[in-house]
């Protein structure tokens, strides 16, 4: 009988859980298309700044999203060599609740499954997707997606038709550390942009072979 209470107390536990989860993904959801409409009704107030460091050849900038004086939104843009990244905040009551980073990983290959001896180079875009669901800076859920278009096939992928795959959440707190550093951002200048958070994404591209 004991057993099978505390069966019952694990069930009832584990579907409440879920339900937590559901509710509060749904509230996300719904955050975010509140907030990509103002976008794109150009809604919202905003502030844009951009900046060079020549020591790493890289520029960037830096777009912030007001709702009268409440932040709403975070892009950061940036790119180093022939990696483009592109980190998307989206905040409510000055809290972070979905982070969105896409990675674009530009380098040349040589074609794959060919009968000529002497085989072409072509160009490949590799692009890496993060998202990252919080409320009260608690971690809810994270995904990845990867992809690559080669400049051979006409037929490009779009991130659309890719599933996200479902991960551990190993770099949620690096995401609420570089979140905390540019909220700080939108109250300053940018004196050195080397102290600007760079994304968690790899850099370098993946072994396709």
């Amino acid at each position: 009988m004991k057993l099978l209470t505390v069966l019952l107390f694990i069930l009832i536990s584990c579907t409440s859980l879920a339900q937590s989860q559901k509710s509060t993904l749904y509230d996300i959801k719904n955050k975010y298309q509140l907030i990509k409409e103002l976008i794109n009704t150009n809604t919202l107030r905003q502030y844009y700044t951009d900046y060079q460091h020549d020591k790493s050849v890289k520029n960037g900038s830096l777009t912030f999203y007001f709702n009268s004086s409440e932040l709403k939104h975070i892009i950061h843009k940036y790119t180093q060599g022939n990696t483009q990244y592109k980190d998307e905040y989206y905040i409510w009551d000055d809290q972070l609740f979905f982070q969105y980073s896409t990675t674009k990983i530009k380098y040349t290959d040589y074609e794959k499954k060919t009968y000529q001896k002497k085989r072409k180079l072509i160009n490949i875009t590799l692009t890496i997707e993060e998202r990252f669901y919080f409320k009260n800076r608690n971690t809810i859920k994270c995904q990845f997606k990867s992809f690559e278009n080669r400049s051979n096939n006409p037929n490009k992928i779009k991130t659309n038709y890719v599933s996200n795959i479902d991960i551990e959440c190993n770099q949620a707190q690096n995401v609420l550390k570089k979140f905390d550093l540019l909220f700080e951002f939108q109250k300053t200048e940018i004196g050195d942009p080397c102290n600007l958070p760079k994304s968690i994404t790899i850099t370098s591209p993946l072994d396709q072979n």
